[in-house]
């Protein structure tokens, strides 16, 4: 091991002050060495290893031998050389360290440079930018957070067996009254439970260009013969009460005075006449009853809540079946099934408007003709042997115009089948129902839209422009350089991603998440523009007040700015994004 010289520090302290005198740099920036270590070497506390002998040697361009060995003599100071190129690069590092200890308390530094009145207007102006900016950002996430919510919620409904959706103040109140009527609080009662289910065979014909889409699908209905009877007794007194109270009135050329005429004693004087009416005419009343080639002027016997019946499109997969069966209580009852299909015209009324990262619900509501005082719907939900569901979807079934159906998970299902109930919209609702009140079956179809290349190409370009943007921004805020030269490439990009957007509006609705990073994006570069302008007017007047103002704004800016694009850009998509399904 090479010995070190009692004269080692000596010399290097000789170095130190000659490099700090004549150059203006320690000793320790030179050889780029911890200064705390520097000084102890130099103070004398610690021995000077060979390796730092060695980097001073060859900095000053002499023998490492000179500072090792005692005997031997550093050169005069004239005669030192120093690589002229490194000290320059290290003086400059020097006044980097300057520049970078101004930057570290710029705010402070520059704060004190603007009086009082340029206190107040950059507070206010900074928050007439901030205020509004982050008002959107909030209103944005909030709206896309309630549909969020509201779509799953939504979703779950049905899934745990509730039969009206009990958000609903209005359902749940005729649920209410219903119950109060219900035979098993009544006995009176006279109304049919049908059991009603459905089969899906395709959903098609979506189209932004329209307000509906086309279903076709499979109606299933059941019920009791002999309840079926007993309630058609009830609806054929009214029906033929009007017709025979007319044909009195209408049989004599004389007035005949008001209320002469009693239904009831006519009633019964033609029981018979009665019940061989009912029993000739209560089939066409069934519930699954429709038109056919032959019959055409039959009656449909249930309507299409939100839509209407495709022409020619209805057919009868199971005629009227009849199946006997004892009861507990060992009576003989008949039971009887129809089975149709058809297609129907449904009103597109999709819950989410955040395109692509949304999943949307088809909803197709069947209603019985006949009011809840006779004919009462019961979904159908079972499940058959083999663990499929009764009611449900066909093995060839699909959806058209880029949809998938969601998959199915423990809160949430691609098909919900439940009861809702359907008011007259001439009644008030807030009122105790009347007999306008029927049951509703609502069919819920739930899907995600499969591609998101439209998307990803907005979203993409619009991201570019905001981070291009932003760069200008810390270029302007921290180097000073002019960045009024990089908004052009930012509004031809947003120009084409708006151009990309538009084209999604008409599908999307009209406040999608498209158009939400949109507006954002102007107004990102709208308070570009205006503060690289303003700093650029500073820069030209050289007025170091306005300077030390606009270099305080442009830096709050950019901090604002980018956590607000991390908020646009990150946080709303992912609350957007239907996690699991």
């Amino acid at each position: 091991m090479i010995e070190i010289g009692r004269r080692t520090v000596e010399k290097l302290r000789i170095l130190a002050s000659y490099l700090e005198r004549v150059h203006g740099i320690t000793l320790a920036r030179a050889i780029s060495l911890n200064p705390a270590k520097m000084h102890e070497v130099l103070s004398g506390k610690e021995q000077p290893s060979y390796k730092l002998c060695v980097k001073v040697a060859a900095y000053f361009f002499i023998p490492v031998e000179i500072l090792t060995d005692d005997t031997k003599e550093l050169p005069e100071e004239d005669l030192i050389q120093i690589d002229a190129d490194l000290l320059s690069v290290q003086r400059n590092d020097i006044e980097n360290d300057i520049e970078r200890q101004k930057q570290k308390h710029f705010f402070s530094r520059n704060w004190k440079m603007i009086g009082y009145r340029k206190r107040v207007k950059l507070v206010l102006s900074v928050l007439v930018i901030a205020v509004p900016l982050i008002a959107f950002i909030l209103y944005c996430a909030s709206e896309v957070a309630f549909e969020r919510y509201d779509d799953m919620r939504k979703y779950r409904m049905g899934s745990d067996g509730l039969e009206y959706d009990i958000y609903d103040p209005i359902q749940k109140k005729y649920h209410d009254d219903l119950e109060g009527t219900s035979k098993a609080n009544n006995p009176d009662a006279y109304y049919v439970e049908v059991t009603v289910g459905a089969v899906l065979e395709k959903i098609k014909n979506i189209s932004s260009a329209t307000s509906s889409y086309e279903g076709r699908m499979q109606i299933f209905f059941k019920f009791d013969k002999d309840e079926f009877r007993n309630m058609f007794r009830h609806y054929a007194r009214n029906v033929l009460m009007d017709q025979v109270i007319n044909d009195y009135y209408a049989e004599s050329d004389e007035v005949r005075p008001v209320n002469e005429f009693s239904f009831e004693s006519w009633l019964a004087d033609h029981s018979d006449y009665f019940e061989e009416w009912v029993e000739a005419h209560d089939h066409e009343y069934y519930p699954g009853e429709t038109p056919s080639n032959v019959l055409t002027d039959k009656e449909t016997m249930f309507v299409i809540g939100n839509g209407e019946f495709v022409p020619d499109s209805l057919g009868t997969l199971k005629e009227l079946e009849e199946v006997q069966y004892y009861d507990e209580n060992g009576n003989l009852r008949t039971m009887c099934y129809q089975k149709i299909r058809f297609n129907a015209a449904f009103e597109k009324a999709f819950d989410s408007v955040r395109y692509p990262l949304d999943s949307v619900q088809f909803k197709m509501y069947i209603l019985p003709t006949m009011d809840a005082d006779y004919i009462r719907y019961v979904p159908d939900t079972s499940v058959s042997e083999d663990g499929t569901r009764v009611s449900g979807f066909t093995p060839y079934f699909g959806i058209t115009s880029g949809y998938r159906l969601i998959h199915d998970t423990d809160d949430v299902d691609n098909f919900t089948l439940r009861l809702n109930y359907y008011y007259d919209e001439n009644n008030d609702p807030a009122v105790h129902f009347d007999q306008s009140v029927r049951t509703q079956l609502e069919i819920i179809v739930r899907a995600n839209r499969a591609g998101i290349s439209l998307f990803l190409q907005a979203f993409i370009n619009l991201f570019s422009v905001v981070i291009w943007i932003i760069i200008a921004f810390y270029s302007q805020s921290y180097t000073g350089e002019d960045s009024v030269g990089m908004l052009g490439t930012g509004l031809f990009g947003v120009i084409s991603s708006m151009l990309v957007g538009l084209s999604m509006v008409s599908d999307a609705g009209i406040f999608s998440l498209i158009t939400m990073i949109n507006i954002f994006t102007l107004a990102v570069i709208m308070i570009m523009t205006y503060q690289a302008i303003a700093a650029k007017r500073a820069q030209v007047r050289k007025d170091k007040v306005l300077i030390a103002y606009n270099g305080i704004k442009l830096r709050v800016l950019f901090i604002l700015l980018t956590v607000c694009t991390i908020a646009m850009f990150v946080v709303i998509p992912a609350i957007a994004y239907m996690w699991g399904v």
